[in-house]
């Protein structure tokens, strides 16, 4: 089965926060791209690449600004990318910070795949593999993010010159204005080349960073190697499995009512969780199978269970466990306390 990529609304939020002043302008931007509010609010939720490649598309025309990146790059606080941005800052030097960044940027989206690559005296940060729904904007944004990060947070140069880039380039087609693009890198600024990259020199890559934090960066490292071995459910059936756990103690299971908390129409909602390869029936009957194998492992009677997993008497579980696994939840439990004794 092809993997399915996905991206984290990490990188999605500033676009809404850029949008933020417009009421009429949001309602169009959430018409266009399918996303919603509810979605947008959970830091751990993902969209599909085409989702991300809308939204930077209709972000774009719905302000009328071509150097959106760059205006979003001068605005975003510190911190605003999570366990990623926190890992790069507590490297010891820049080379090492964009190593972890190139390590573990699929937390952040991994449709894109990036190489840090050194030649000749010179280091390459470079898009090794595009998405297959390109966002153009959203490596201008990258970019010149990364510059801005660094420059924060290395420790003054030995001459006094600050952090700079070799060059920026770009494979996307060049804008109208490119004095803008060079002021925000400090450095020269291409588009229409052969790769997207930023160019620098080997000894940048040396210089150590005032945020080093050697005891933070292995704790972090840590945590986000567990994140990054896990398999990742396409991104709403992610986000259905956790509206379906929320919702049924309160037997709010329908596809009308999880539709409603999520911001969408049950239509949508079906039709998007089967483009993901699976239904909403099914996903409901994983996850109340899911559960009860949990809540079995923590000795809890059958009666809670049941009342947890929203069924309406014990005896409706009791049916449905042994649909499912073809044992009672009684030999369950007693099996599972063997295998843990």
């Amino acid at each position: 089965m092809k993997r399915v990529r996905s991206v984290s609304v990490l990188l999605l939020q500033p676009l809404v926060q850029a949008l933020a002043s417009s009421p009429a302008a949001l309602q169009q931007f959430f018409g266009a791209t399918d996303l919603t509010p509810q979605l947008l609010a959970d830091p751990d939720a993902r969209v599909s690449p085409a989702q991300f490649c809308v939204a930077w598309a209709e972000t774009v025309r719905l302000t009328g600004d071509p150097q959106l990146a760059l205006r979003i790059a001068d605005s975003t606080p510190p911190g605003a990318f999570g366990l990623v941005e926190y890992l790069c800052r507590a490297a010891p030097t820049v080379g090492e910070a964009l190593r972890q960044w190139v390590r573990f940027l699929n937390l952040l989206d991994d449709a894109v795949v990036v190489g840090l690559v050194v030649e000749g005296g010179v280091g390459y940060l470079r898009v090794v593999s595009e998405s297959e729904a390109p966002a153009p904007a959203s490596h201008e944004l990258c970019f010149a993010l990364v510059c801005a990060t660094i420059r924060r947070s290395v420790q003054p140069s030995v001459n006094g010159q600050p952090f700079r880039p070799l060059s920026v380039e770009f494979t996307h087609r060049a804008p109208a204005e490119l004095r803008p693009y060079e002021l925000a890198f400090d450095a020269p600024v291409r588009f229409g080349a052969a790769n997207t990259q930023l160019v620098l020199a080997s000894t940048a890559l040396q210089t150590p960073m005032s945020s080093s934090d050697p005891g933070l960066l292995a704790i972090l490292a840590r945590h986000a190697e567990e994140l990054k071995s896990r398999e990742r459910a396409p991104p709403l059936t992610t986000e259905v499995r956790r509206a379906l756990q929320q919702a049924l103690q309160n037997d709010q299971t329908t596809i009308e009512a999880v539709a409603r908390r999520l911001g969408v129409t049950p239509r949508t909602l079906q039709r998007r969780l089967e483009d993901e390869g699976t239904t909403f029936q099914a996903l409901r009957e994983s996850t109340r199978r899911d559960l009860a194998a949990h809540y079995l492992d923590q000795d809890l009677s059958i009666a809670e269970i049941s009342f947890l997993l929203g069924f309406s008497e014990p005896s409706a579980f009791f049916r449905a466990f042994k649909r499912w696994t073809g044992i009672t939840p009684q030999e369950a439990r007693g099996s599972r306390r063997l295998a843990h004794s």
